[in-house]
């Protein structure tokens, strides 16, 4: 029937057009909710990079003041004692000896570390250089990694008194001739946090203060490659 003159045509979306609108509605959130999450992390991890260089330039600024050694951090044992010693430090540790090189003592966190009880960093030292070494006795500073990423599970009593790391792999005593050894993916994930980031990165502060986000593979290698191991020729 034709419309009358004071009549007004009433329109109105059919279910099967709604339906659509939602269908296409949900394939964009499918679409986006990932890039947006994968670009919130990766502004994480470039805030995180960031505070690595900032602990990397206290790092240099401690050096100049101390003669070009490292700092010792362990009461017990001022040198080396070899990868057959089990060694943790308690405490704040490094973060107390590199705080008076920093402004801000936010850099010591990740915007990335999930434990709520974040102790004193996020970051964890690698033992074999929590010792007086002279830098003269790093062939390859820049191929010897000092900080990375700490383990988001808790450990310890209370959580998080350990910041060192390097026994997560099967050879006992550790003998760097018989690197690359095999690795444990438990142990290494209970020290270490080698995928913290998007694309399964891991950051890394190497000993001549610059940081690199790396792939945990990219880090282990054989005697004369490992990046954790500090002393290679």
């Amino acid at each position: 029937m034709p419309l009358l003159p004071n009549m007004k045509r009433i329109t109105a979306f059919t279910l099967i057009e709604l339906l659509v609108v939602i269908a296409v509605i949900a394939v964009l959130a499918a679409i986006l909710f990932p890039v947006f999450s994968n670009a919130k992390r990766s502004a994480k991890r470039t805030a995180a990079m960031s505070n690595l260089e900032q602990i990397g330039k206290a790092s240099y600024l401690y050096l100049a003041d101390h003669d070009d050694t490292l700092p010792f951090l362990f009461p017990i044992q001022p040198t080396w004692p070899g990868y057959d010693v089990v060694l943790y430090l308690s405490g704040p540790g490094f973060t107390a000896t590199y705080d008076p090189y920093l402004h801000n003592k936010d850099v010591w966190f990740s915007p990335e570390d999930r434990l709520p009880d974040k102790g004193y960093t996020s970051f964890v030292a690698n033992e074999q250089l929590c010792f007086a070494w002279p830098m003269t006795a790093i062939p390859r500073p820049a191929e010897a990694i000092y900080l990375t990423d700490r383990t988001d599970i808790p450990q310890g009593h209370p959580p998080l008194t350990s910041y060192v790391w390097w026994q997560f792999c099967n050879i006992d005593p550790f003998d760097p001739s018989k690197l690359p050894g095999v690795i444990d993916p438990v142990a290494v994930a209970a020290q270490i946090d080698p995928i913290r980031y998007v694309g399964d990165l891991g950051l890394y502060l190497f000993l001549d203060s610059h940081a690199k986000a790396l792939p945990f593979d990219a880090t282990w290698g054989d005697a004369a490659h490992n990046l954790h191991l500090a002393t290679k020729p």
